[in-house]
This record gives structure tokens, sequence and C-alpha cells, in this order.
């Protein structure tokens, strides 16, 4: 019987500065792809046909006021860097493997909870990513550049054809 690897715990790193203590919970990005169905002249059924991936987005929710995310907002596409770092642990090993997510992209739209004295709150910040790339112990799981036309998954770059047809 195989166990999962469970995320034991995690760390994220904006634009260079140490967020542990600070993050309480970050949610990745959901990877879906852009389809369109197709039924061919003839056919007897539909396909579906894969055109690109849908927006990038990643949140993350911090405890208290977060003035350095907050003053972090940037009106550049890819104006803001992360790096989030997770140990990942199955209970059958003594090991762990590092899970490392990297991103660029800006921030476009920060949810406040409501103020009350003497309670911390929390603030949740919303990326709209240019990039992102997943790494298992160095192994690259998935990334997306979408200003460079690269999407790899899984170690294969499945846009590289049609960098090479457009000559880029």
């Amino acid at each position: 019987m195989q166990l999962p690897r469970i995320l034991k715990s995690f760390n994220v790193f904006t634009d260079g500065l140490n967020k542990d203590g600070v993050l309480m919970t970050v949610k990745r990005p959901d990877i879906k792809f852009k389809t369109e169905d197709y039924t061919p002249g003839g056919g007897m059924g539909e396909f579906t046909v894969i055109h690109g991936i849908e927006k990038l987005e990643l949140e993350l929710t911090s405890k208290g006021f977060d003035l350095e995310l907050f003053k972090s907002i940037s009106h550049k596409i890819n104006g803001n860097l992360l790096r989030y770092q997770g140990a990942l642990h199955k209970e059958d090993e003594e090991t762990y493997q590092t899970l490392v997510g990297e991103a660029r992209g800006r921030i476009i739209e920060t949810t406040r909870s409501e103020d009350k004295a003497a309670e911390g709150g929390e603030q949740t910040f919303k990326y709209a990513l240019t990039y992102w790339k997943e790494t298992v112990d160095g192994e690259v799981v998935f990334e997306a550049d979408l200003m460079a036309n690269k999407l790899i998954i899984g170690g294969k770059d499945v846009r590289a054809g049609i960098r090479a047809a457009l000559g880029l």
C-alpha cells in the first residue's frame, strides 16, 4: 500500500521578504486548460481541443495587517516575485521532499477581514500570475511562462513545437 505525500509545513518569500509566521494559508494556482469542443465533418463524436491554459492565480492570507505585502502592490504585469517552499512527507518514510513554487505576477485584489478591537484580523492577497513553476526535489513538475509561450508538464515542453513553428 502507498501512503500519500502530506504537506507538513510551508513558507513563502515575497520579493525576497521571508513571510514565516505571518502567512496563514497559500492557495497555489489551479491548472485548467482552455478547451474547445469540436466535431469533425463526418465524425461520430466530439473531441476536446486544448488551446492553452486558463488564468493562473495565487492567493496568500496573512494574519494581521500585512503592511509589506500591501506596499508591494505593483502595476507592472510581473512586478512581484514569490517563492513558495513546502515540506512533503510520507508517513512510511523518514525523509522529506521539498516542494517549491516560483511565481511572477502582480497583486490584483486584497480582501480584508472585519476590524475588531483586540483581534488580529487577516488579509487575503490575490495575484494574477504570468509565471508559475512547481518542482519537487529539483525536478520540474509544471512550468508555465505566459510571456515566453512556454508550458512544461512532467518535464516535457508541450509548446516547443509551436514556438519553433513561429520562429521564436
